[in-house]
Order: C-alpha cells, then structure tokens, then sequence
C-alpha cells in the first residue's frame, strides 16, 4: 500500500519545493515599504531550485521503475494524471526561473542605484566640503571628468 501512495507523495513534496522556491524569491524581491534593498538570488536557492527540479522526475520514475508493484487503481489514477501533473510541474519550473530572473534583475538595478547615490553623494562632498575657504580657486582645480561618466551612466541606464 504504502508503494501505492509514494509517486503522489513524491509529487507534492516536489510541488511544495517549487513553491517554497518562488515564495522565497518574492518575499526577497519586494522594494516597497521601509526595505529598499533587494537580494540578488542566493546559492542555497539556486540548489533548492535544482533539488526541485529534480524531484520532479522523481514521481514519474518512480511509476516507471515500480509499475508491477503498484496496484491496479492506482495505476490507472497515475497514466490518466500524468498529463496533468508534468504541465503543473512545468508551469512551476517555468515559475521559478522567472521569479528568480526577476529577482536578479532587480537586485542588480538596486545596486546600480546604491553605487550611482554613493557617488552622487561623493560629488557633492567634493563640490564644496572641503573647507578650504583661504584659497579661492582652490574649487577650479578639479577634474570633474568622473562625476560626468557617473552622470553619463545613470543617463544610460534611465533610456
């Protein structure tokens, strides 16, 4: 009985790591609120990823290897369901890498952000934060050849 139930068993278990993959990557890449930063997609993700994918075969193996073993009924149940459970099992693959995609992308842009506010930031320190108030061309001097290739950036980056 108990090799009756195990490709549904191993089924959900599969579906349930594909969920948990995809509610962890929304939850991560959520910018509203007091959290503005988003998480690039972490390596233990990335495996519970692979695991899931992998256990996702595991049901249909599982019919194909022990298909002598398993009874009558339920049998029948897995060859008339097995359409229907590999589309659900795509759709959700499909899911994760789209979320993660997701995820990734706007990591990235957030970190874009953070770099291009730091530097932003720095400019305008430069500008005028250096208390040199004796010198009066002290402030002409500079070379702003760096604060326009940061400005040129962000420009590329907003098109």
């Amino acid at each position: 009985m108990s090799i009756d139930i195990l490709p549904a068993g191993a089924w959900a278990v599969a579906v349930l790591l594909s969920a948990a993959v995809i509610v962890i990557c929304l939850v991560r890449s959520r910018t509203s609120g007091r959290r503005t930063a988003v998480y690039a997609v972490s390596w233990p993700v990335i495996v519970l990823h692979l695991i899931s994918l992998v256990s996702a075969m595991a049901p249909y193996l599982i019919v194909a290897r022990l298909h002598r073993m398993i009874g009558a009924p339920f049998l029948e149940f897995y060859m008339r369901m097995g359409w229907w459970s590999a589309a659900v099992v795509i759709v959700l693959a499909v899911t994760q890498l789209v979320v993660m995609y997701r995820q990734a992308q706007l990591a990235m842009r957030a970190q874009l952000d953070a770099v291009g506010r730091h530097t932003a930031a720095d400019d305008h320190v430069d500008d005028g934060g250096d208390g040199d108030a004796g010198d009066g061309d002290a402030g002409d001097d500079t070379d702003d050849s760096d604060t326009h290739h940061a400005g040129d950036a962000r420009d590329a980056r907003d098109q």
